[in-house]
């Protein structure tokens, strides 16, 4: 009989962690799911560790490739996936012990096609005393992309009917925001959203945890994500408050880019990134309304690489 929920885990090198992450999603309170753990190659304990418990609770399937990232692995485990219901957790986190008991009956309470909790960050997990939260519904999930507090960007913190992600993936090729790519592709198929209040899903801060690097290919992905986004919606006839709010994550992903190449000193790269979306940065300081010193601290990124410079780097460099 095939479980109702299945609760995928990329595995890459977790081995200090990893235990406390299975731990907490074997003691949930739900118990009809299957644990997926994907080892992406794992060069240290990891794997054993998930064999031992593998070795103690039926639910638990090792699944072992090479490594391509921890959106491969995601994608290796929709692809193996076989409950009604899919979640993810990611290895080195910790869940409540009610997270998917609370967020599977609203899933089919309120017949939504998603649910979303609230995310803690912490150094170290404390398991939350469970209260009841509030429940908020809309028949327009694409308000929810803007909306502040709820962790909307991250896959990590939601239950999803497994037929409203169909054939969706994470995209491979980008480092960098590939999760808010993700979601807002599931969320475009969505008819209806559903939103806790309870912090079920615990995002542990290690010291020795890989934050994102100051690179071009985090904002090249960051950009492409964000580019992405907005034209799927443009193209697919969204109009309103989502699409502006795409639009302006769009523009910002762009001057993130010329931010990139000022620090760097890239003028070159400046140059061009600037001739490329030059028409799109104008249009928008022409139809978006902003607070002047917002919009005068645009205009100083895309008036030229001296002035852009001279406003915003060289100041910082004598702070510094």
């Amino acid at each position: 009989m095939k479980p109702s929920l299945s609760i995928i885990v990329p595995v890459y090198n977790n081995e200090r962690y990893l235990e406390n992450t299975l731990n907490s999603v074997l003691c949930q309170s739900y118990e009809d799911f299957e644990l997926l753990l994907i080892d992406d190659g794992s060069g240290d304990d990891s794997l054993t560790i998930c064999h031992k418990f593998a070795g103690r609770d039926r639910r638990v399937r090792v699944i072992c490739k090479e490594n391509g990232g921890v959106s491969s692995a995601r994608n290796r485990g929709l692809d193996e996936a076989q409950g009604k219901y899919i979640a993810f957790v990611d290895g080195d986190d910790c869940i409540d012990t009610k997270m998917y008991e609370v967020m599977i009956d609203i899933l089919e309470g309120e017949k939504a096609d998603l649910v979303n909790c609230r995310v803690i960050k912490e150094s170290s997990y404390e398991d939350t005393p469970y209260e009841v939260g509030t429940i908020e519904v809309s028949d327009l999930p694409l308000n929810y992309l803007s909306k502040k507090g709820y962790f909307i960007d991250s896959s990590l913190n939601k239950v999803y009917r497994r037929e409203l992600i169909g054939d969706t993936r994470f995209n491979e090729t980008i480092s960098y925001s590939e999760d808010k790519l993700f979601v807002t592709e599931v969320i475009l198929k969505a008819r209806t959203m559903a939103l806790v209040s309870n912090a079920f899903y615990h995002y542990i801060q290690h010291k020795d945890s890989l934050s994102w690097k100051d690179s071009e290919d985090v904002w090249l992905g960051n950009f492409k994500v964000h580019q992405q986004i907005y034209r799927q919606m443009e193209a697919g006839g969204i109009i309103g408050a989502a699409l502006d709010s795409a639009f302006r994550g769009y523009v910002r992903s762009i001057i993130a880019l010329l931010r990139y190449d000022i620090k760097h000193r890239r003028k070159d790269a400046y140059n061009q990134t600037l001739m490329e979306h030059e028409t799109v940065l104008k249009r928008f300081l022409k139809v978006t309304p902003l607070p002047l010193g917002k919009k005068l601290e645009y205009l100083t990124y895309i008036a030229s690489y001296n002035l852009a410079s001279l406003v915003h780097y060289y100041p910082k460099r004598r702070r510094s």
